[in-house]
Order: structure tokens, then sequence, then C-alpha cells
């Protein structure tokens, strides 16, 4: 029981010892490590599921050696401080999607130790951290037939080299909006978009990629999905970004009124005329009646005073 015992605290600590970080898809994170002392020759950080001697990032003498750098990491890190001041090892991870989301490993190598081949340092990490990644929260936007509408969409950072707006019910290659290189792309634009979208903002200043749509009709509802590429990415061909969105946006238009909203409402109101039509022929034939026999009882007190002289006489 005994052993059983130790072997729950050992874990319990183990686990205590785990950073977990939560990250938004499309942002980029800091993935904190801090090394005792000062004299680091080489920086490494790895995944568990990356087969050696793959890894995410390794800087040796102040120059990052992409050698062995699993293909999903290029141009996507870097090391808070190349310079390594006070220990600090942290990684910038950039534009995180969820295919991101695992543990990570950061190892460091002092001028006296030894390291193996292949940039796999020979010992144990100094930190471990889980990445978790969740998508944005999707928000909803009511338009009424006719109008121009503003889909939000914000942008992490200034170094953005295209844009993508897209609806989940087309098909690839086909988008919303390409805007790259400070141009827009109609190559594979949906004709029902040509001459009704742009972006709130060419220069993107301060990241923000909203999109304007205008005159907005019921062919139009549907969920439209937000992505950028930074400065130095990767995206697929034929202006597709190979990225998660950072933003999702279901569009509702509003029904206008329909044929049979119209007919309702004129039945409704051929009804009432009528009635009203009804309570004044009424009311007339009710104010003839009554002055007729207004008329018929004045015609009457005459007769009724001469017969009454008559019997006096």
């Amino acid at each position: 029981m005994a052993p059983f015992l130790l072997l729950l605290i050992l874990l319990s600590e183990a686990a205590s010892d785990l950073i977990v970080v939560t990250v938004h898809s499309g942002d980029d994170v800091i993935l904190p490590c801090q090394a005792d002392g000062s004299s680091i020759r080489a920086v490494e950080w790895t995944r568990p599921d990356l087969k050696p001697p793959e890894y995410v990032l390794f800087s040796i003498d102040g120059h990052l050696d992409p050698t062995h750098q699993h293909p999903s990491f290029k141009d996507r890190v870097e090391l808070v401080d190349r310079d390594l001041k006070d220990g600090d090892v942290s990684l910038i991870l950039m534009n995180v999607s969820r295919h991101d989301a695992e543990t990570y490993e950061c190892r460091v190598v002092t001028d006296d130790s030894r390291r193996k081949k292949r940039a796999i340092s020979d010992s144990e990490p100094i930190g471990t951290l889980r990445l978790q990644v969740t998508e944005p929260d999707e928000i909803e936007v009511t338009v009424d037939p006719g109008d121009d509408v503003i889909l939000p969409c914000q942008a992490p950072g200034s170094s953005i080299r295209a844009v993508e707006w897209t609806r989940r019910d087309l098909k690839t290659p086909e988008y919303v909006l390409f805007y790259s290189d400070g141009y827009l792309d109609p190559t594979h634009q949906h004709p029902s978009f040509k001459d009704r979208v742009e972006l709130v903002d060419r220069d993107l200043k301060d990241g923000d990629v909203s999109l304007t749509l205008k005159n907005v009709s019921s062919i139009d509802n549907g969920t439209y999905e937000c992505r950028v590429a930074s400065a130095g990415s990767r995206r697929r061909k034929k202006g597709i970004i190979d990225s998660e969105p950072i933003r999702i946006i279901r569009l509702q238009v509003r029904d206008p009124a329909g044929p049979e909203d119209r007919n309702s409402s004129s039945v409704v109101l051929i009804v009432g005329l009528a009635a009203g039509v009804l309570v004044l022929v009424a009311a007339a034939v009710v104010g003839v009646l009554m002055y007729r026999r207004r008329k018929n009882m004045r015609s009457r007190q005459p007769a009724a005073d001469e017969a009454s002289a008559d019997t006096l006489v």
C-alpha cells in the first residue's frame, strides 16, 4: 500500500509542475521557460509526439538551426530573447491552430554539458507546458434586406500579408474575398459577391480585417469565417489560407413581408372596411326609423287635441 501512495504523491507533484497555457486559434502565444544561470549554449523546444530528431526550435550559440525543425513550425517560432538574458528561454509560437494543441518541453545546454547528436540535448526538460487551443466564439449579426453590413474581425499583430473571408457552404477554392499584398484577388471569388464586398480598411491598421457586405439579401444567409496570413507564413494554392479561422460570424437576414403576409393584410383591411360600412349603414337606418317615429308622433298630437276640444263643447 505504501508504494502505491508514494506513486500517487509523485504523480501529483509531477502534475503540479505542468503549466497549462490556453490561447484562441489564430493568436500568437508565449510558452514561458526560465533556465538557471546565464551560461546557456543551446536551447531546444520539443514536442513528445514528434519523432526524433525533429524539434519545434533549436538555437545554438545565438543562431537558430532549422536542420531538423518540423515543417509545421517553420517561420512560426522564435525565442522571446535570443540573447537569453537572465536565463529567459521562452518560446513565441505564432498563428496558433488546433494542430498545435500538445505538450511542449524546454531543454537547455550549458557550456560544460554534453548533448546528443542531431541537436537533441542530453538532459531532462526544465519546463513542461500543455498548450490548449480554443476555437473563436461564434457571433451572430442580423440585418435587414437591402442594407449594408460590417462583419467584424480583428487580427493579432500588424504584419498581415493576406486576408481571406469564406462562407462554409461555398466549394473550395471559392471565397467571399481574398486580399493579398495590397490587392484584392477576384480569381476564385464567388460570383454572388462580385462588386459587393470590400475591406473596411485596406491598410489593415491595428489588425482591422473587417468585411463590408453591401445590399444584403436572403442569399447571403450563412456562416462566414475570417482568416489571415502573417508575413512569412505559408498558404495553400488558389488563395486559400492554411490556418484556423480567427473569427466566425453567423449572418441572418430578416425575412421581408411575403405575398401571403400581404394577402392576409389585404383581407384584414377589406374585412375591417366592410364592417365599418355595415356599422354606418345600420346607424343610418336607425336614424331614419327614429326620425319617422318622431314625425308620426307629432302628426298625431294635433288630432288628439282637437278631439279633446269637441268633447268639452
